[in-house]
């Protein structure tokens, strides 16, 4: 039996006073130094109408041993705690990967 893929999803709200330094942050180190931990950016998808998170990351992994490795990681842990000094309503999860969008 071979291993599955998994999907990261990370969802939150982005304030409008932090849009440009969250974006800067997030297309310059966060995307970058994620992807070198084995999660390949796959979707980003921004929310503009109704109440859910304003924002859906989501990175695939070759499977759940490897999310879970990249999320265990010394750098992972740096990344997300700099990424929530410019988010709100912050959650993550790891999901089987199904394809295309999903929450």
């Amino acid at each position: 039996m071979s291993a599955q893929p998994v999907k990261l999803l990370l969802e939150y709200d982005i304030p409008d006073a932090l849009q440009e330094t969250y974006y800067r942050f997030v297309t310059g180190e966060f995307v970058p130094q994620v992807n070198r931990l084995g999660l390949e950016l796959a979707e980003v998808w921004e929310t503009v109408y109704g109440n859910y998170p304003r924002r859906l990351i989501v990175f695939v992994a070759a499977d759940a041993a490897t999310c879970q490795e990249a999320l265990a990681s010394e750098r992972f842990q740096r990344l997300e705690k700099k990424l929530l000094r410019f988010v709100k309503n912050y959650n993550k999860r790891m999901t089987p990967y199904k394809g295309q969008f999903q929450f």
